[in-house]
């Protein structure tokens, strides 16, 4: 087992199955208790399912509180939130890694990459046109299905798509936000389109942000109405 990636949020390690789970390369994400971003964005990516499911006033208080129990309250909910995005996205075809269990602070997954090296990030690659054109539009197809299941990744960016053997790979989902209830959706749904596309300009895609979201996000609500 070796670290492949450190951050203030989570570690992941690349580690081997056991012989009998096929004895292949599995990722394993574990958490770090002490995340300002639970914090800094529970409001935002909590808003949608505190209006479909009523909230423990004990915890709501615990949680404002910030204290031990109010962390770890959060911290539970972070990892948990993270397993069920990847678990229903990856089911329903999204270029997400595969989850294949979970605790209390960490998840095991499909790990992206080969024994020598862990998938690059995008932000570090350099796409020809044709390239970035194909790459983009993958992209924008995960956009689409993400929304066609009430989430919206929330931190889109090319630090959290990589690639692979020609494959976009997208990564790090526990501040999805919830479409249908969250009032803040389609704000954060250009925001994260628009990342796309100034990545994606620098080698020859044009694009309009506003208007790929406004026109997902019709498609959407429409989807939504006839449901």
């Amino acid at each position: 087992m070796y670290r492949v990636k450190s951050g203030k949020e989570a570690t992941v390690y690349c580690c081997r199955a056991l012989p009998a789970m096929g004895g292949g390369l599995l990722a394993a994400k574990i958490y770090s208790l002490q995340i300002p971003a639970h914090y800094r964005t529970r409001n935002l990516y909590a808003d949608g399912r505190r209006r479909m499911y009523r909230p423990d006033p004990r915890a709501e208080r615990a949680i404002k509180a910030k204290g031990r129990f109010g962390r770890q309250l959060v911290f539970s909910d972070w990892v948990g939130q993270e397993y069920a995005n990847l678990k229903v996205l990856h089911h329903a075809g999204a270029d997400v890694p595969r989850p294949l269990h979970h605790c209390s602070g960490g998840i095991l997954m499909d790990y992206i990459g080969d024994a020598t090296r862990p998938a690059p990030m995008l932000v570090g690659t350099e796409p020809t046109p044709a390239e970035a054109r194909r790459l983009f539009d993958q992209a924008m197809r995960n956009i689409a299905l993400f929304l066609a299941k009430d989430r919206v990744h929330g931190d889109l960016s090319p630090y959290n798509m990589l690639l692979w053997r020609d494959r976009l790979v997208i990564i790090d989902l526990p501040q999805m936000v919830h479409a249908r209830w969250n009032d803040e959706a389609l704000s954060v749904l250009r925001r994260d389109i628009e990342n796309v596309v100034k990545f994606f300009g620098r080698y020859g895609v044009k694009a309009s942000a506003t208007d790929l979201a406004l026109d997902l996000w019709s498609r959407y609500r429409r989807a939504e109405l006839t449901a």
